[in-house]
């Protein structure tokens, strides 16, 4: 082993005691070339059985297992160890091109250490590629040393071939795609940075998102607001998901907070002129259904669905009187209140436009269970 002296004072003879500096643990697999495969997280967003058969490379991982039955305890495979804890109990898998594998520990600063004198077993999967899509009924028996295993079977079949299969990159492919990989902006430096990721590269139901950096006291935290398709809350699940997504682009010394959107309730007064042989009561119907939060028989968004409004995104006058106005059966509109709900004003009225914040974002589910998140109140006149 290496040893390295401490000596602070700077002192040559000033004799301190060495510190051993442990071998590095390196085993190497006695079987290869060893499978790697996607996890699975049952945490993660749904996605289609078509994406679930043609992984991001970037999810792939060894199929390795390794336990320390002494103690009862785990490793897990990484891709790296930059994100490890001194305490983490994670590897990584060296792959020589044609050669064995070898698994590669921490320094119990990024990753843990093993033990000395600790025996560690390892679970591996071995092959695949191309080679393991076998077509239909090609699978009829069960190989393994467990007898209870296999003491109840009686038949086995794979009434579907197999799919997802694929093989190592070629040297000459990896030489041709080394150069643009480092092209891409894997990282989060800025504010924009960090929105951009969360809305177009964590692969989760985002419609827009918006970051801001803020000094916590002692060090930077970026707070990334997100505005979910279909105003999904921003629930624990999701906010686990997302801070996992953009981990590995945060920029160190960057603390990281997930929050949901400041939502702005709106109060809104409608006088409606009916034509003359339509009925107030259906027109009303029929308005109440326009300027509602949900998706119409006919497909289209209602006015105040949660997707037609996002981060800082103002509120027109005028399209709210283009869509009572075409409504069928009415005649004239005239809106009598448009401001932020419970803050008299007439300014917005006044302008044609109700200003929203950077991270707000409009809001009026005129729910009568739920009077604080926006009123819209109509008055009809004339018809039948």
């Amino acid at each position: 082993a290496l040893t390295k002296v401490t000596n602070k004072s700077g002192d040559r003879c000033d004799a301190r005691p060495a510190v051993l500096t442990p071998h590095r643990y390196r085993p190497q697999l006695k079987q290869s070339p060893l499978t790697h495969a996607a996890t699975y997280d049952a945490t993660d967003s749904i996605e289609s059985a078509t994406a679930a058969m043609r992984p991001e490379a970037k999810k792939l991982l060894p199929a390795i297992r390794l336990a320390e039955k002494e103690v009862n305890v785990s490793w897990t495979p990484k891709r790296d160890l930059l994100g490890s804890n001194s305490g983490a109990r994670e590897f990584v898998v060296e792959t020589e091109r044609n050669g064995p594998a070898s698994l590669r520990f921490g320094d119990d600063r990024f990753g843990s250490r093993p033990a000395e004198g600790a025996r560690l077993t390892a679970t591996y999967r071995v092959g695949g590629g191309t080679v393991g899509n076998v077509a239909a009924d090609s699978l009829a028996h069960v190989a393994s040393n467990d007898p209870a295993l296999v003491a109840n079977i009686v038949s086995i079949r794979n009434p579907l071939p197999a799919r997802g299969g694929a093989d190592a990159e070629s040297v000459e492919r990896i030489r041709q795609d080394a150069p643009s990989a480092f092209q891409g902006q894997e990282r989060a430096v800025t504010i924009d940075d960090y929105a951009e990721v969360a809305q177009k590269r964590s692969g989760l139901d985002v419609q827009r998102a918006a970051a801001t950096l803020r000094w916590t006291g002692s060090w930077h935290t970026v707070f990334v607001s997100v505005d979910r398709l279909g105003g999904k809350p921003v629930d624990v699940r999701f906010e686990r998901n997302l801070r996992r997504r953009i981990e590995r682009f945060r920029t160190a010394g960057h603390d990281l907070e997930v929050d949901a959107p400041r939502p702005v309730s709106l109060e809104i007064e409608m006088s409606v002129c009916v034509k003359r042989g339509y009925l107030a009561s259906d027109v009303k119907r029929a308005l109440l259904e326009i300027f509602g939060n949900r998706t119409l028989p006919d497909g289209r968004r209602g006015v105040f669905h949660p997707d037609n409004f996002s981060f800082g995104q103002p509120v027109l006058l005028s399209r709210l009187l283009a869509a009572a106005q075409a409504t069928v059966g009415v005649d004239s509109v005239d809106i009598t209140k448009f401001q932020r709900q419970g803050v008299a004003s007439n300014e917005a009225l006044t302008s044609g436009k109700l200003e929203l914040g950077r991270l707000e974002i409009a809001r009026l589910d005129n729910d009568p269970n739920f009077p604080e998140r926006g009123v819209f109140k109509l008055t009809m006149v004339g018809g039948r």
